[in-house]
């Protein structure tokens, strides 16, 4: 078993990870790339917006819209409050809602960070909510196991967990995990044995088509692709290695601060070659932009840093991100005739720009013929 890091070092990582998010630009330079797919609108749409049917469902639980408050925080008593904030609108709205890494929680039972996780489900008690463990502790010198996972699931009452793969992440980062040996194969076993659905989340540099045929061949439920064209965590450990005057970690954060396959391309990367659930996190900001994916073969979208900041001004400013979301996304329907979710997935989509050379030269069918099978 590997060596147990001083809990309130990892609690209060968590606080500082929020103030950087809060305070400083931590997104990437790069786009998500959704600006080279293009939806066909349709002036002769034939539908009224009250007919717009934004519902779904995903691991056997009924959204109004496929919409995730994703990951970003939890395990310090100061970040309470903003998962109560959108735990109790993900309640109203009937969308679901990802917790930050439960680590902190496991490691010691310590009341104040197990109720900063658990106080989600006690005010959302019928959403779709994903528990969160990261891939670090299930490598070669691996610290978590079936028991781990479980006691993640039963914290929440979790109807899915992400294991969040993170490498970057964790290289910038002062006291990061950089063994990665093995997890792979340990959370797929794991997966095989818990009834609750397992899923890989990446942070920021998302998910390739050879990730993606990973997990389709394996007994996980699905990827969070968490793409390129958002939040960046390795600028937050960047400036938080800053703040430290770590000067190395801090230059090599700023090397590999636009890491990874932007959004737009990862979840046609990773729907070209799986029919497991998808979820497209990393820079969605509107309904537009959720349409778009979803039409690209996602299941769900998911915002964090929207969310976090609209929840940093008060529960008005949450209600106000999801109705004004729900809008965008049902205009966008209408106007490209899309009475379902389904029919997106029909619907023509013209790619132009960097993202259909991406698709060329990684021999991609443009055309997309599988988001229809979905």
């Amino acid at each position: 078993m590997c060596a147990v890091e001083d809990l309130t070092h990892t609690s209060f990582r968590k606080l500082s990870h929020l103030a950087i998010c809060l305070k400083e630009n931590i997104e990437a330079n790069s786009s998500n790339f959704l600006k080279d797919f293009r939806l066909v609108p349709r002036a002769i749409c034939d539908l009224d917006l009250d007919e717009i049917d934004t519902s779904t469902t995903i691991f056997g639980k009924h959204l109004a819209m496929p919409l995730m408050a994703a990951a970003m925080t939890g395990g310090h008593p100061e970040v309470r409050p903003i998962n109560e904030i959108i735990a109790q609108v993900a309640q109203k709205s009937c969308i679901a809602m990802g917790v930050g890494s439960q680590r902190a929680a496991l490691e010691k039972k310590i009341p104040y960070i197990s109720e900063s996780f658990q106080i989600v489900r006690e005010l959302a008690p019928n959403i779709l909510l994903i528990g969160n463990l990261g891939a670090a502790q299930f490598g070669k010198e691996w610290c978590f196991g079936k028991q781990e996972v479980q006691e993640a699931i039963d914290l929440i009452q979790a109807d899915a967990l992400a294991v969040h793969v993170n490498p970057a992440q964790e290289l910038t980062q002062i006291e990061g995990d950089t063994c990665f040996h093995g997890f792979f194969d340990r959370v797929t076993e794991i997966a095989g044995q818990v009834k609750t659905p397992v899923l890989l989340k990446e942070v920021g540099s998302g998910m390739s088509r050879e990730d993606a045929s990973r997990v389709q061949g394996s007994h996980l439920a699905g990827i969070d692709v968490g793409g390129l064209g958002g939040t960046s965590w390795v600028a937050v450990e960047a400036l938080r290695a800053l703040e430290k005057q770590d000067r190395l970690h801090h230059e090599f954060g700023r090397t590999f601060w636009d890491w990874g396959i932007p959004t737009a391309l990862s979840v046609v990367e990773t729907r070209s070659v799986m029919d497991k659930v998808i979820i497209a996190t990393g820079g969605v900001r509107n309904g537009l932009e959720a349409a778009q994916l979803l039409a690209l073969g996602a299941d769900c979208v998911g915002m964090a840093l929207p969310f976090l900041k609209a929840a940093h001004q008060g529960m008005n400013e949450v209600e106000f991100l999801v109705q004004k979301f729900q809008l965008e996304l049902k205009a966008a329907m209408l106007l490209t005739g899309c009475r379902t979710i389904a029919d997106l997935r029909k619907i023509p989509i013209v790619v132009t720009g960097i993202g259909r050379e991406w698709l060329l030269a990684r021999g991609i069918d443009m055309t997309m013929p599988w988001r229809a099978k979905k």
